[in-house]
């Protein structure tokens, strides 16, 4: 995203003197800002409400802290923004936490970005319509009670959440029986491990909601089909080292689970409730019954899923701590 600075030159007799101490604050270029909400706008009105019943297209909040300026597609006289072609410019108000996430802004429900986004289009798309899905999931009572899922910091709930992520992951590239089965395996695993953590079920589907519906979200209306699958094969492999699992499996989780779910006939999205697990969605949806003795059957398959190296790991990370 470009931005303008300068540099003051002073004249002496006989002498010239270059500054960037007294460099003007840099802005964003308000052609750019245009350029980026009318994409936002273009994928609204390509989806038009279809995903989910709903619009994204909200009202937009991006902030430059530094300059103390803010973006929007839309006017608010709380707000008192200036007209620039499409789009409203501003003085950042006091009232505005330039935090991520949805706002209160007079009567309306604002996506709050901070700015700078990522040069690439898609990448920078995903972030703003993240934000949007946010703001509409009241609407659709898919706003979740609070969670915390600290439990996943834990060294065996890593360990069950990666064979679930590698049957996952295999899910993703198979077809017919073959994915069928990925998916079993990663529903034992998953029962596995939240048998280990008493009470984490609600916890852990609760974030899949909130998080991982709204990047499913931006992802799904950001790619196309072939683009998508790649992406949450890269991005669980982004993920695999992460030295917490706590405040980021759902980025995963929920997406693949709803990717999945996206295969079938099934018209998940407009039954799928705050308190749902996606996972016992996907179950049904493809059929699957579960072996009686869950967790034998996780253990045994876990040898399939390389479970032995995947324990090393964990244990190395233990012993770092």
């Amino acid at each position: 995203m470009k931005k303008y600075s300068f540099i003051w030159i002073f004249l002496f007799p006989g002498i010239v003197l270059m500054s960037c101490s007294l460099s003007m604050a840099e802005s964003y270029d308000l052609k750019d800002i245009e350029t980026i909400l009318k994409e936002t706008k273009a994928l609204c009105l390509k989806d038009n409400g279809m995903l989910w019943g709903r619009t994204l297209d909200v009202p937009i909040l991006l902030v430059d802290k530094e300059n103390g300026r803010i973006y929007s597609n839309n006017n608010s006289k709380k707000l008192g923004l200036n007209s620039y072609n499409e789009i409203y410019t501003g003085i950042l108000p006091n009232f505005v936490d330039v935090i991520k996430g949805p706002a209160k802004i007079g009567n309306q429900i604002w996506a709050v970005i901070p700015l700078p986004l990522p040069e690439d289009k898609i990448e920078r798309q995903c972030i703003i319509l993240h934000e949007a899905f946010h703001c509409v999931q009241p609407e659709m009572d898919l706003k979740p009670e609070p969670y915390n899922n600290k439990h996943m910091d834990e060294m065996e709930a890593r360990f069950w959440l990666k064979l679930e992520w590698k049957a996952l992951e295999l899910a993703l590239q198979s077809e017919g029986e073959n994915k069928k089965q990925a998916i079993t395996d990663a529903l034992c695993f998953r029962h596995y491990r939240r048998a280990l953590y008493g009470k984490c079920d609600g916890c852990e589907n609760r974030f899949e909601i909130h998080e991982g519906m709204a990047e499913y979200t931006a992802q799904k209306l950001c790619r196309n089909d072939k683009d998508l699958k790649t992406y949450l094969q890269n991005k669980l492999h982004a993920m695999w080292e992460s030295p917490s699992f706590v405040n980021c499996f759902a980025y995963f989780s929920g997406p693949v689970y709803a990717y999945l779910l996206d295969k079938t006939e099934t018209n998940w999205r407009t039954h799928l409730g705050a308190k749902d697990d996606i996972a016992a969605i996907v179950q049904s949806a493809y059929e699957i019954s579960l072996p009686f003795d869950i967790y034998m059957e996780a253990e045994e398959r876990s040898v399939l899923y390389s479970g032995a190296q995947i324990m090393g790991e964990e244990l190395d990370r233990e012993l770092a701590l």
